[in-house]
């Protein structure tokens, strides 16, 4: 994305804008007069003090724009540092901070909360016959799938390569591995660019009294690698009475 911010030209303008203010407010000054009145002195006085209020505007006005600029400039900087470039999705760094803020706020609520650590199967495989940019469409597309079937308060981050992370505020076990589910079935049913279609294997785990971050995303990992040994195309969670391991076929 090119920025507009602080260009040579808006900047030229601006500044050409404030000359010929200053310009028509002199000509209207002479043309009526306005500095005419009195002796010499008071007219020197009266321009002096014309030119500092209008010098005064002029540089007020010029700040005021360079400021809001800056200020967009900042929040743009700051959307980039938290974006993924391919999928647009939130990338490591944000999802990190939202899951702290998840984390703390779950302890002070005790509402728990559940992640989803989501891989594509035999990615690699995409990359080598059909190129990095096919792979970089595909990732895309699966971030826009799964931007479209979260919740407006869930987070949905490209997690590094080609696994993503959801995170699921004020969801159980039960939801969490549901969502997996459906997830897993509408990518099964989606055709993408290229490949036509892929499946996905899917750790998912859920906040607990004593878990960290680090601790819940290890357990998302370990559900993760649960069900690529399993045979991938599969959700793996919790044990337990959440304990549930599904597989829906690429035509279910």
């Amino acid at each position: 994305m090119k920025s507009r911010l602080f260009s040579l030209r808006q900047i030229l303008l601006d500044l050409a804008t404030l000359l010929l203010a200053n310009l028509l407010i002199f000509w209207l000054a002479e043309r009526y007069q306005w500095l005419n009145s009195g002796d010499g002195n008071a007219q020197t006085m009266a321009l002096a003090l014309l030119l500092c209020v209008n010098l005064a505007v002029s540089l007020a006005l010029f700040a005021y724009r360079r400021a809001r600029e800056s200020h967009a400039m900042l929040q743009e900087l700051n959307t980039l540092a938290g974006q993924d470039a391919v999928t647009g999705l939130a990338n490591r760094r944000q999802a990190n901070t939202i899951l702290e803020r998840e984390t703390e706020r779950s302890y002070r609520t005790r509402r728990p909360f559940s992640v989803l650590l989501l891989d594509i199967d035999h990615f690699k495989d995409v990359n080598d016959n059909y190129g990095h940019l096919a792979g970089d469409q595909v990732l895309a597309a699966f971030g826009e799938l799964l931007q479209k079937r979260a919740r407006q308060l869930d987070t949905v981050a490209r997690w590094g390569g080609d696994e993503f992370l959801l995170i699921c505020p004020e969801t159980e076990q039960s939801g969490a591995m549901a969502l997996a589910d459906d997830i897993r079935q509408r990518l099964a049913q989606t055709e993408l660019p290229a490949v036509n279609r892929l499946t996905a294997s899917i750790g998912v785990a859920t906040q607990t009294v004593d878990d960290m971050p680090e601790t819940l995303l290890h357990r998302a990992d370990m559900y993760l690698y649960a069900a690529k040994n399993a045979g991938r195309n599969r959700a793996v969670g919790e044990a337990g009475s959440a304990n549930r391991e599904r597989r829906l076929a690429p035509d279910d």
